[in-house]
């Protein structure tokens, strides 16, 4: 495990490599690892880093997400950040997150959250604009906000529903009622359950890093297309990244190296 910067240890977002997957450390701790103003910019910076480093044959090729201190993978938004603040204030805060998890749902690379502990709120938010969750048994998820007479803010209302389904989403975020690792894992929330979360995330990520980088990011594309734009705008994008795959040495290698072995094997 390396660090990236020397003397990091004050920051709110620590970032470690384990070979080509970072690890992404949320580091307010007796915060609950809250998000407040800086770890939302700390994460914005994060996803510029990614972003311009995602080709680069020696940069990450994986993010996981994790929280550190073990009792929470994120709490949500500083609730002191939203004390009092007037309507325009507020639109503008919730852009901003909003804006932010878009970035790291677009990464080209696949982002894994290892949640420990609770991930409520915009923690939960956080987690949702990953591609994969990957929970201890002891984690708690929920969109508690309508408790506070509010409602998810960070993209809780549209990602929860794409995830679990509608009706799932809408008890969540009109009840507040938290839930816990195995019911997450029934509705489809989390997509596995670990006793060691991060581990199996960095495992997991780099499973998938070791894949084409051009198939990673068109599969993601893709992916996302549909969902945003329907089925036709999907497959249209889904057309176009398979063309993209099929001009890579990568591929063309791969389609030899299987050839070569029915041939062997027949």
């Amino acid at each position: 495990m390396s660090s990236d910067r020397p003397g990091q240890g004050d920051d709110v977002l620590l970032r470690e490599r384990h070979g080509a997957v970072l690890v992404a450390l949320l580091n307010r701790p007796r915060k609950g690892n809250s998000l407040s103003h800086s770890l939302i910019a700390a994460l914005d910076d994060l996803a510029t880093d990614l972003a311009r480093a995602a080709w680069d044959p020696d940069g990450a090729r994986a993010l996981v997400l994790a929280g550190a201190g073990g009792k929470a993978f994120s709490a949500g938004a500083d609730v002191h950040d939203l004390d009092g603040v007037s309507a325009a204030t507020a639109r503008e805060q919730m852009r901003r997150g909003q804006q932010v998890f878009d970035r790291i749902e677009q990464l080209p690379m696949v982002v894994v959250a290892a949640v420990s502990g609770y991930a409520v709120g915009g923690g939960l938010e956080l987690a949702m604009a990953a591609d994969l969750r990957v929970a201890s048994p002891t984690a708690r998820f929920g969109q508690p906000e309508i408790t506070l007479e509010n409602l998810p803010g960070w993209g809780g209302t549209q990602r929860l529903p794409r995830l679990v389904g509608l009706g799932r989403a809408a008890e969540l975020i009109l009840t507040g009622e938290l839930i816990d690792a195995q019911r997450a894992y029934e509705i489809g929330l989390v997509n596995r359950v670990e006793a060691d979360p991060l581990q199996a995330a960095i495992t997991l990520a780099a499973g998938i890093a070791a894949r084409s980088a051009v198939a990673v990011a068109g599969a993601k594309r893709a992916m996302h297309a549909g969902l945003d734009g329907g089925l036709r705008a999907g497959l249209e994008v889904e057309a176009d990244a398979v063309a993209a795959c099929c001009e890579t040495p990568a591929q063309r290698a791969a389609v030899q190296a299987f050839l070569n072995r029915r041939k062997a094997d027949s």
